[in-house]
């Protein structure tokens, strides 16, 4: 049999729109997905995200009551050796490049299926499905869900198809969705997304959400190598996977350590609480008691007056305590009052009674003597006064 050119051509064109070039990619039958749905990833330059930029035209409501499991389930047989996925939702009916996107359920391995590579092209669909449970965070209400898949083997792609759910039984309010993490993006380019993945790798998302299954054989990477610009920009406060531990930091900063650059001012030091001392200093005053009067020798001036120097301004002085003093000094001599002056046996050293015993003792000035509570100049008519001061 003999086939034109133009014959041969119509074959090729109808061959290009069979059901086999679909089973060429992964298409999305559960949960039913929004319109018709096209076989192709994410535009690289991410002109089609979100769900492919396929009209939000609703063929059937998937019904979600919280505490149910409802499942994923595709029709291809391009599985592209597995990957991970994710399952997200948003409050928004018709999501836009605005949206934010939580994550309920992430999939780190064997999704869409863990065969190291595809299925035979032409044969049955991948019949691999992926069960999960809807979390009691999500409100009530029509909402959006979202797959994500990204791929172990071929182009570096992003895979997303959308579809309607109502949800019962379900929050009164967002304040425990808004706190689930943020749906991850990698391999497009729009905000939000963390790079370019790996080939040849299963994925561990940085912020999967605490609920996660664990699946495929592979050996596993992080989904992109910068993690930190992981999800759709917002804050995610779901438990993550804990980052790489940093150097432990030194177990105590430097005593003193060196002003920073640009701090204009040191920081003040924390302030001293109040300590209270029970030292005291002695200072001896010598008061000298002039003599006869004597006519003034040659040389020497004539003394004109007699008047000792007035004492020094100081509290009087307590009792003389006793001695209770020995050749050899003992500072831990028992004495009373408090305060008062301590002499050793042979008046050659004093200390001050401190709060029942004595102080350390000193030897008093040369030419002077401890004598029965009071120091004393030894003969020469001058007298030794001794002034406490606390300090």
């Amino acid at each position: 049999m003999l086939f034109t050119k133009s014959a041969v051509l119509s074959v090729a064109a109808l061959l290009a729109t069979s059901p086999l070039s679909v089973n060429a990619h992964m298409i999305l039958k559960e949960p039913v997905p929004y319109g018709e749905q096209t076989k192709d990833p994410l535009a690289p330059n991410g002109s089609n995200f979100p769900c492919k930029g396929i009209p939000y035209t609703v063929k059937s409501v998937n019904q979600w009551p919280v505490g149910s499991t409802q499942k994923l389930a595709f029709i291809g047989t391009a599985t592209h050796g597995g990957g991970s996925c994710q399952v997200s939702v948003t409050t928004d009916k018709e999501p836009t490049t605005a949206t934010k996107w939580k994550v309920i359920h992430s999939f780190e391995g064997g999704c869409v299926n863990s065969f190291h590579g595809n299925l035979a092209e032409g044969g049955p669909d991948s019949d691999t499905t992926f069960p999960f449970q809807v979390p009691s965070e999500l409100p009530n209400g029509e909402l959006t869900m979202a797959w994500t898949w990204f791929n172990h083997i071929g182009n570096r792609e992003m895979y997303m198809a959308c579809a309607p759910v109502s949800i019962s039984g379900g929050a009164s309010d967002t304040k425990e969705f808004d706190a689930l993490p943020d749906m991850a993006i990698a391999n497009i380019a729009v905000p939000g997304s963390c790079g370019e993945t790996e080939p040849e790798f299963d994925y561990n998302f940085a912020n999967p959400g605490k609920y996660v299954t664990k699946g495929g054989n592979s050996v596993f990477k992080p989904l992109c190598a910068n993690q930190a610009s992981a999800g759709n920009g917002g804050d995610a406060s779901a438990p993550a996977p804990a980052p790489p531990a940093a150097p432990p930091a030194p177990a105590a900063p430097p005593a003193s350590p060196p002003a920073s650059p640009q701090s204009p001012q040191s920081a003040p030091p924390p302030p001293l609480s109040a300590q209270t001392t029970t030292l005291r200093t002695i200072t001896i005053v010598t008061a000298p008691i002039a003599p006869p009067s004597t006519s003034p020798g040659a040389g020497n001036p004539p003394i004109t007056s007699a008047t000792p120097a007035p004492a020094p301004s100081t509290p009087a002085l307590p009792a003389p305590g006793p001695s209770n003093g020995t050749s050899s000094p003992n500072n831990n001599t028992p004495c009373s009052p408090n305060g008062s002056i301590i002499c050793s046996a042979d008046g050659t050293h004093f200390a001050l009674c401190n709060f029942g015993t004595a102080a350390v003792f000193q030897r008093v000035a040369a030419g002077t003597k401890c004598e029965g509570g009071v120091i004393g100049k030894r003969g020469f008519g001058f007298t030794h006064r001794v002034q406490r001061t606390m300090i």
